[in-house]
């Protein structure tokens, strides 16, 4: 029989959920990069899915961000759906991959009548052989302090046009200050000394390196730089030994998948995020 179990514990849910998503770590990158973090918010909620004392899968969520269910067994959805509607009924949003993530919605909207609404399709990239563009003007830089207020103002550019997100500095601001606190490394392309294009490269996760995101200001498109930063920053992971360098494109996008599967990145799976509405 399914059971599921919530957690207040990081570090009992590490124990259990960790091994399950090492099993995939690529697909499983976000889950894992969370764990790495060193700080939690009060409200994380946590819950594993056993059957007959074993566990099985597992799942995350860090407000005001989704819950991350890739790791939910698909004969388990509809139990882990109830659960969390019982605890957290508010819950704004889930993602993952996409047969699961849709099967939670389903289960969602009909334990609660909230309906879900996808806002970004997702294709999840592992690098293959990196293919270096060589004809890009510029070089690639590591940032520092000095490029934050830039950083805050790019990454605010990002949300909104990726997910719709209205403008708020602050929440920037706490990106890219937590992101240092994290590890994690702001790659910037430079052209005739000036900042053209950015890429993150989260710190690795189970020897997984993320990027993203990965941005370039309007004025600067079509010049090739965003391809340039990303293999600057996966090139900077390979360098460091890092197994695996992931990254998601969203499918509505095709520019930006077709620039990163030029560059050596090849195809995982595909994943979605759902936002709920009353």
């Amino acid at each position: 029989m399914v059971d599921i179990r919530l957690h207040d514990s990081v570090e009992e849910f590490r124990a259990i959920a960790e091994p399950l998503y090492r099993r995939d770590p690529v697909v499983h990158t976000i889950e894992l990069t969370l764990l790495g973090a060193g700080r939690f918010p009060e409200d994380l909620l946590l819950l594993t899915v056993w059957d007959d004392g074993t566990p099985l899968g597992a799942a995350i969520q860090t407000p005001p961000y989704p819950l991350v269910c890739t790791g939910i067994p698909a004969d388990s959805v509809k139990v882990a759906a109830r659960t969390v509607m019982e605890v957290r009924p508010a819950l704004d949003g889930v993602r993952g991959v996409r047969d699961t993530t849709h099967a939670f919605a389903d289960e969602w909207r009909v334990a609660t009548g909230r309906i879900g609404q996808v806002i970004v399709e997702e294709r999840l990239y592992r690098l293959g052989d990196l293919v270096v563009p060589d004809a890009v003007a510029g070089a690639a830089r590591l940032a520092v302090d000095e490029d934050r207020e830039m950083l805050v103002d790019w990454v605010e550019l990002f949300f909104g046009e990726t997910f719709g997100h209205p403008r708020d500095d602050a929440a920037g601001a706490s990106f890219v200050d937590g992101a240092k606190d994290k590890h994690d490394q702001f790659v910037l392309w430079e052209a005739g000394g000036v900042p053209v294009s950015m890429a993150m490269l989260r710190a690795p996760g189970a020897d997984v390196s993320r990027i993203g995101p990965v941005f370039t200001p309007l004025a600067h498109r079509r010049n090739g730089y965003g391809s340039a930063v990303t293999a600057a920053a996966a090139d900077l992971a390979r360098r460091r030994g890092v197994a695996d360098v992931v990254l998601f494109a969203d499918l509505a996008n095709p520019t930006s998948n077709a620039i990163y599967q030029n560059i050596g990145f090849e195809a995982v799976a595909d994943s979605v995020r759902i936002d709920f509405s009353d």
